[in-house]
């Protein structure tokens, strides 16, 4: 059975406690941060931080109002991820519970994966040399929720059946008279499993626009690595030949 998370922007407390959840279960260290204007914090996601919550400030010039906005982000885990695509070492799995995971054992870091992903979610780590992402806890689904999910008092994160969540997402989105982002008004790259109701334009949250299907110049991404490869071989026997070539010039 395939499951989802709906995501409510609308009963956000901007808590964070999604945050502390997620590195807790995950073991991932803090990191170093400082203060920004724009008070999300970390501005970024990172290799050790699967989701965050972004702040957004909307101010209505007529009626000189100020709303915060606040929205929980991480990997959407597309139907058709685009990074599992681009990957050349089939590192990255769809799973049929919903989550798509990066199995960092095979991860040979080639970055492909974060050229493809439209979201701009997985990052690399100079320091393993890998790339990771939230992986909508796969080793918890189906027995339990998430941990972000868990963790929310607001019910702003509800995990269920992906049925049940389309359901509940159409009813609040009757509610709010707004839109679904992630599936039913647009489904980027198939769908999602990760499925926002908003109260307002997709772009005042700052979510990106992205198509329903993957690029068809995608696998030429994923094949393009290995291409390369007999050229460096052919390049690698020249600089023998010549290097053999000078020393027995220089024993002559």
């Amino acid at each position: 059975m395939e499951y989802a998370v709906l995501v409510d922007p609308d009963k956000c407390i901007g808590c964070r406690g999604c945050q502390v959840s997620c590195k807790r279960w995950n073991d991932r260290p803090g990191e170093e941060t400082s203060f920004s204007n724009e008070w999300t914090n970390p501005l970024e996601l990172s290799f050790n931080t699967y989701t965050h919550i972004k702040f957004e400030l909307e101010h209505n010039d007529t009626t000189d109002e100020t709303k915060w906005r606040f929205i929980n982000w991480r990997c959407m885990h597309c139907q058709e991820p685009a990074c599992a695509e681009a990957c050349p070492v089939n590192a990255i799995t769809k799973f049929e519970e919903g989550p798509v995971v990066v199995d960092q054992t095979r991860c040979i870091g080639c970055k492909f994966c974060i050229s493809a992903c439209p979201f701009e979610i997985p990052k690399f780590d100079v320091e393993t040399g890998k790339v990771s992402k939230c992986h909508m806890c796969y080793d918890r689904v189906p027995s339990k929720e998430p941990a972000c999910v868990q963790a929310c008092p607001t019910d702003a994160l509800v995990f269920g059946p992906k049925e049940k969540i389309l359901q509940l997402a159409k009813d609040r989105k009757a509610e709010l008279g707004g839109t679904i982002y992630g599936d039913v008004d647009n489904k980027p790259l198939g769908g999602t499993s990760f499925i926002y109701v908003l109260d307002a334009e997709a772009s005042t949250y700052g979510l990106p626009e992205v198509g329903e299907s993957l690029p068809a110049t995608l696998p030429v991404m994923r094949y393009s690595k290995w291409l390369l490869i007999p050229a460096a071989a052919g390049g690698l026997l020249y600089l023998a030949a010549w290097r053999n070539s000078r020393m027995k010039e220089k024993e002559k």
